[in-house]
């Protein structure tokens, strides 16, 4: 009797054990040519401490889904959030653009397998030796040659303890994600903009551009066409990426903001490819 009760001690401590190293990733979801799944950094979370939850989505070749600011066509994936009592979320912070096509109209968005991000605070205590789970009803469009609506029901459970565990698979995606953010446009670097008719100008600084540096511009809001060519040219003060303006734009927009993208990367110790810039928009 003595040795059947150790077994099932031991059976018990296993599973628990096995339990706590899975607990960081939530049941995947397959809806069309999207997988996904909520993730954590963390093994465990703690009371009074903010952690973070992943939204991992992996695409199917050739198809994406939109971008927060998706541009001429799209709509962006988003979660309306479950969590207990006494917890909020942040805002979504989306993985940088890239350029996408739905047929043939371009737009912003992502292809491949992402990770986006969001802070949960816990603003009531957190009861020890419990469990929180963290849930959401996660909607998109994923488009290809036609696009497909989808819907899903995500969740994950993370025990409440005494310290934080991190797991350590997820634990350098996150930090990786992090690492890929776009960062502000040094001081340095002088950005202007300028609208005429259906045209947006963003004057580039001088060391940025040219023949073999080709900048590209992912817009905030709705204010720059996606589906449009940005051609960029030199003049005698230096050079130029002219955009289209949308015809649903508000015609009365004080500033253009979003991500100047390049390629190779900005040189001068500046990590990321995107840097994020919000400049007044001058009108001749």
């Amino acid at each position: 009797m003595r040795k059947v009760l150790q077994l099932t001690l031991v059976i018990r401590w296993g599973l628990a054990f096995f339990a706590l190293q899975y607990l960081c990733s939530g049941q995947a979801v397959k809806r069309g040519p999207l997988t996904m799944e909520l993730v954590s950094e963390q093994k465990t979370i703690v009371d009074g401490s903010p952690f973070w939850i992943g939204w991992r989505i992996v695409r199917k070749e050739g198809w994406h889904t939109y971008w927060k600011h998706p541009g001429d066509v799209g709509v962006p994936p988003k979660i309306d959030w479950v969590l207990p009592d006494g917890m909020r979320a942040g805002e979504m912070i989306y993985a940088v653009p890239q350029r996408v096509s739905m047929g043939k109209v371009k737009a912003h968005g992502n292809y491949g397998e992402t990770l986006f991000l969001c802070r949960i605070e816990p603003v009531v205590p957190l009861r020890p030796d419990t469990v929180a789970r963290i849930a959401g009803k996660a909607s998109w469009l994923a488009c290809s040659s036609q696009c497909l609506p989808g819907f899903a029901d995500l969740s994950l459970d993370l025990p409440v303890t005494d310290r934080v565990e991190h797991d350590p698979l997820w634990r350098p995606r996150f930090e990786a994600f992090r690492e890929s953010l776009p960062i502000d446009a040094p001081q340095d670097l002088a950005f202007k903009a300028r609208a005429h008719g259906d045209k947006i100008d963003l004057l580039l600084p001088a060391s940025v551009a040219g023949p073999d540096r080709y900048p590209y511009f992912f817009g905030h809001g709705r204010l720059v066409r996606s589906h449009a060519p940005q051609v960029l040219r030199k003049g005698k003060d230096g050079w130029t990426l002219s955009m289209r303006r949308t015809p649903w734009s508000l015609k009365n927009e004080k500033e253009l903001s979003g991500l100047v993208y390049l390629k190779d990367g900005w040189g001068n110790n500046l990590p990321n490819k995107y840097l994020r810039i919000r400049v007044p928009l001058s009108v001749p």
